[in-house]
């Protein structure tokens, strides 16, 4: 590789980008800059398979909207607001979609779930201590279940050739036994962890 790119400033690297993105330059921004986005991507999600593929993206959006970078600040500085934005938003998402997958309970609920409890669905601990309780109530195959259902989306079908069942009546009767214990667990504060009397 050419010893200027390696000497050159992260800015000045950018700014060479911006106005011609050739290969060498741009793989030369990945090489300083792939290893930290994933690291500020993993802070934020707690789980490797999902900061490799928000590191991916923000890569991309990086490479896109290079031209914006104005030199106001540190190369590094903007790439990490990036990262944030880019991170907080995509989190963002994904507890929504829990939490209305979650919501779709309500049936088997008395009451509404705390608002504070789907603060937390999109931290990766706070998800682990949620399916800690439930495994003091269901059987395993039922937290599978649970889980692929309604924080990963998939349908009965899907989860049937997941877990191995003789057919989808009996991936069904997992999922609604998991929603009735879920429910319980909800109506009896299983998932309270002492921060509200703190």
């Amino acid at each position: 590789m050419d010893e200027r790119i390696q000497t050159a400033t992260d800015e000045e690297i950018a700014s060479a980008i911006a106005v011609d993105p050739r290969d060498d330059l741009c793989a030369e921004l990945v090489r300083r800059y792939e290893k930290r986005v994933y690291l500020w991507c993993f802070n934020h999600a707690h789980d490797a398979d999902e900061a490799v593929e928000l590191a991916q993206e923000i890569l991309a959006k990086i490479f896109r909207g290079i031209g914006s970078f104005a030199g106001r600040s540190r190369f590094s500085t903007w790439v990490y607001q990036v990262t944030r934005n880019h991170c907080r938003g995509a989190l963002s998402k994904r507890r929504e979609q829990w939490r209305r997958r979650l919501l779709s309970i309500e049936g088997e609920i008395a009451e509404p779930l705390d608002p504070a409890y789907d603060e937390r669905i999109d931290n990766e601990r706070d998800c682990g201590r949620i399916l800690e309780a439930a495994r003091g109530v269901m059987e395993l195959e039922e937290i599978e279940a649970f889980v692929l259902h309604y924080r990963e989306g998939l349908t009965v079908k899907e989860i049937t050739k997941i877990l191995g069942c003789r057919n989808v009546t009996g991936a069904r009767t997992l999922i609604q036994s998991a929603r009735r214990k879920f429910a319980r667990l909800v109506r009896e504060g299983g998932f309270d962890d002492g921060r509200k009397g703190a």
